[in-house]
């Protein structure tokens, strides 16, 4: 016995001895602050050029760091650049070429991951959904807070979480760590649409980007002067950098995401580090470069397989060896199948791929003004089919299909379009994004029409673009929700008629004809439709969740339910669909006289309040379920939960009312019957305005 005591622990010293070093070593570690700032153009940030604005904050840690003036990002997209810079690869790699319809790997590791192994704790605090735990950024963080609202289609607005927000709950986090940690702070502010708070909206009224790249800055402030005040400043490296630019027009770009030019390509990077003296690098480099310059920061080996190089030595006045800065837009190609573009950056030379090819001197003419481009570009054409045969043998599956409240999300952002997989393999000129243009253009002037609230001329420029470009299913399904927020269902079922004749594979038009059929009572067609959707793709749930409540609504809850649980396969934390089951449960339950089945619709109402605790329907049918049971007390607890997110809910004011009623509280009755009547009154058939005033007269 005393034998094999020993041996246990022998062996528990030889196991848990090089944990005890890894400790130790991390305890001597410096910290990493990753700052990733959203459509950040470094002519906005006055350590770069003081003539549009003051960003005191991030001009301060330029002033100690090291300040790259030509960086570069490989993606004018939010998610792909986040990979990027996470991951130490290019798309060609990891495979992630737009937001929303990729997922990263789940076996690639990230900075995260590899920090998290080598003793640090890792937090991520998101200011925005393109980056959303559900497209695998969040591998290896212990925290990934992601607590940002939720977008109204209708509104085309995102609700995203402002700066001051973001860098709070990462402040709150950085308060209890006690080892190096890793953290990394997304803010969305500068995207559009540019709507800084005061004071900036204020200052900054001719030219709201810069508002919001100032409130940002402003935002950053607590964070430093943390830092600074508990004495971490002088023990943490600090990156920031933006994922991508802005086009203010250059080009005839208004956003970002279409074209590959340096109004969003270029990307602002500072770094500070104990040890490292202030400086000012022209060098050309690139988001791959963050993970193995951090690597020699922290005194940690790179691993072999990042496709970056290191700045540090660069940083110490050597030259980096030549290399090609890989670069790509497939937005319009994987959303439209519109041509590709790709390209690289060697030196001062910029190759952009596309059927109208485009050659840059950046030395001399960094605004890409002068096309360079002759017959004899196919050498870089060559060259750059070369690279991408090279850096794509490495790559890894990465499509993904997004959920309900992904799509919904991205719609909000202008991320619209039904995605389908481009055929077309061959392009000439008439595909090119700069002939292109003029189209894009036109939709972009739509939206902004609407937002300025010039509907109807909005609506007559969607209209002269579907003429013109049928294939092309943005201006349908924009005309359509501004259709739907007028409640015009028969214009929105016209439009989608010709819609999904002009594009009979596009599955987001025949999902939107069901919903109008839905909309307008006619559930038979809207069945049709939704199952055309379905032959043309069925990993989507917010196609089932849709024919479930066609099932639903025509009389039909068995099939609701099989329906709702074919979405819940696909995602199994989508709120709705499991508030529309459970609801079909009750249904059912009551019709049947069966117990165990409104058991489950209460299991299904608790968890779709787990997933989304503002869910407001779910409280309502939760307090439906206990008024079932004969729990009032539950029953008044749940619908006061509802009207508290929705104080104007018809079903839970009514509800709540009666429940109140029949505790005795008549007084607490009289106020929502009340407020029923102004809101609901003038809706009320003769029988319910009866049913209505005799309850009223109760309470008196």
């Amino acid at each position: 016995m005393k034998i094999k005591v020993l041996i246990l622990f022998l062996i528990l010293v030889v196991f848990f001895m090089p944990f005890s070093r890894a400790l130790a070593a991390a305890a001597n570690r410096y910290n990493l602050l990753l700052i990733t700032i959203d459509t950040l153009r470094p002519d906005r940030l006055s350590c770069y050029d003081a003539s549009h604005l003051k960003t005191p904050n991030i001009d301060k840690l330029a002033e100690k760091g090291v300040v790259f003036t030509r960086a570069f990002a490989h993606n004018p997209l939010t998610l792909p650049s986040h990979a990027n810079i996470l991951l130490g690869l290019t798309p060609l790699r990891h495979g992630v070429h737009d937001n929303g319809f990729f997922k990263v790997p789940p076996s690639l590791p990230n900075l995260a991951t590899y920090l998290k192994d080598n003793g640090y704790s890792c937090g991520a605090f998101i200011g925005a959904f393109p980056l959303d735990s559900r497209f695998g950024l969040n591998k290896g963080f212990d925290v990934y807070d992601q607590s940002y609202g939720a977008g109204t289609g209708l509104d085309f607005k995102f609700a995203e979480r402002k700066a001051e927000a973001v860098v709070g709950s990462a402040l709150n986090w950085l308060k209890n760590q006690s080892q190096p940690w890793f953290a990394w702070i997304h803010c969305f502010d500068p995207h559009q649409p540019y709507e800084p708070p005061e004071p900036f909206a204020t200052k900054f009224k001719d030219d709201p980007y810069s508002g919001e790249v100032a409130y940002v800055d402003a935002s950053l402030a607590p964070l430093f002067d943390y830092l600074e005040k508990t004495g971490q400043l002088g023990s943490t490296v600090i990156v920031l950098t933006g994922d991508h630019g802005q086009s203010l027009g250059e080009h005839g770009e208004t956003t970002h995401g279409y074209f590959v030019y340096n109004s969003t390509l270029w990307v602002p990077l500072i770094i500070t580090a104990p040890g490292l003296k202030p400086a000012r690098i022209a060098e050309y480099v690139c988001h791959i470069d963050i993970f193995p310059t951090v690597c020699d920061l922290l005194g940690l080996k790179s691993p072999k397989y990042l496709e970056g190089q290191s700045l540090l030595p660069v940083i110490k006045g050597k030259t980096l060896p030549p290399r090609k800065i890989y670069f790509e837009s497939l937005y319009a190609y994987y959303r439209r199948g519109w041509a590709p573009l790709r390209g690289f950056i060697e030196g001062g030379k910029k190759f952009i791929d596309s059927p109208i090819p485009e050659l840059y001197d950046l030395k001399n003419d960094f605004q890409e003004n002068k096309n360079l481009a002759t017959a004899s570009i196919s050498r870089e054409k060559e060259e750059l089919n070369e690279l991408i045969r090279k850096e794509s043998s490495f790559k890894l599956e990465a499509s993904y299909h997004p959920d309900a409240a992904a799509r919904e999300k991205l719609q909000s952002l202008g991320y619209v379009g039904g995605y389908q997989p481009p055929e077309k393999k061959s392009f000439g000129p008439e595909d090119d994004l700069k002939t292109l243009l003029p189209f894009n253009h036109q939709f972009e002037i739509a939206q902004e029409l609407y937002f300025q609230g010039k509907a109807n001329e909005s609506v007559r420029l969607l209209k002269d673009l579907i003429t013109k470009r049928p294939e092309f299913d943005n201006p349908y399904l924009f005309l359509v929700t501004i259709y739907e927020k007028n409640n015009n269902l028969t214009e929105a079922e016209k439009i989608l008629k010709a819609g999904t004749e002009a594009n009979p594979r596009n599955y987001k038009l025949w999902m939107e004809y069901g919903l109008v059929f839905i909309e307008e009572g006619i559930y038979e067609q809207a069945i049709q439709a939704l199952n055309k959707a379905l032959t043309l793709v069925d990993w989507d749930p917010d196609l089932w969740n849709y024919l479930g409540v066609a099932y639903w609504k025509s009389g039909q809850p068995e099939k609701a339910i099989e329906v709702y649980e074919k979405a819940l396969a696909l995602d199994p934390t989508y709120a709705v669909v499991l508030t529309n089951l459970a609801t079909s449960e009750m249904s059912l339950a009551l019709k049947n006289r069966d117990r165990q089945l409104l058991d489950k619709a209460e299991e299904h109402f608790k968890k779709a309040i787990e997933v989304d605790p503002q869910h407001a329907e779910a409280y309502n049918g939760l307090g439906a379920v206990y008024r079932i049971k004969g729990n009032l007390e539950e029953a008044i607890i749940n619908w006061n939960k509802t009207i508290s997110i929705v104080p104007e809910h018809r079903y839970a004011l009514y509800n709540l009312a009666v429940a109140y009623l029949d505790t005795g509280k008549k007084d607490q009755a009289l106020v929502l019957l009340n407020k029923y009547k102004q809101l609901y009154g003038g809706s009320l058939s003769a029988k319910e305005r009866a049913e209505l005033e005799a309850l009223i007269e109760k309470c008196r």
